[in-house]
């Protein structure tokens, strides 16, 4: 008796009771979507901190190697500097010793003086 009134009821409200089906359908599918949805957007979210991460990784790494890279630099330009200066003060002795043995030339032998000037840099004496 009770199945009969409910074939009848559905008989009677069978779209309405299609439409409730329906609706029930789409939102369970909606439900599924959504939790669908938000895993993945979990799963990007900790892929994007991982990759952040990584990333952050990497970035340090670059800082050190910029940093040693950069020290060396100093370094190899602070031993340029020295070399520059010592060969600037051994010029400058250098230099000093040529003067004083040419002043001593030229007061004892101005002749070889002049010999040695034509010499070296190809000049004619002329007098």
């Amino acid at each position: 008796m009770i199945k009969q009134k409910l074939l009848q009821f559905a008989f009677k409200n069978w779209r309405e009771l299609l439409v409730i089906f329906c609706l029930s359908l789409i939102a369970i599918k909606t439900q599924m979507d959504y939790r669908a949805l938000s895993k993945a957007y979990e799963t990007s979210q900790e892929e994007m901190r991982l990759q952040i991460s990584s990333l952050r990784g990497i970035h340090a790494e670059e800082i050190r190697q910029r940093e040693e890279a950069l020290q060396s630099y100093r370094a190899a330009m602070d031993r340029i500097q020295q070399n520059y200066l010592e060969s600037v003060a051994e010029l400058e002795k250098q230099k000093e010793e040529a003067t004083a043995k040419h002043i001593r030339q030229f007061s004892q032998d101005k002749g070889a003086l002049g010999n040695e000037i034509v010499n070296t840099y190809g000049f004619e004496l002329v007098e």
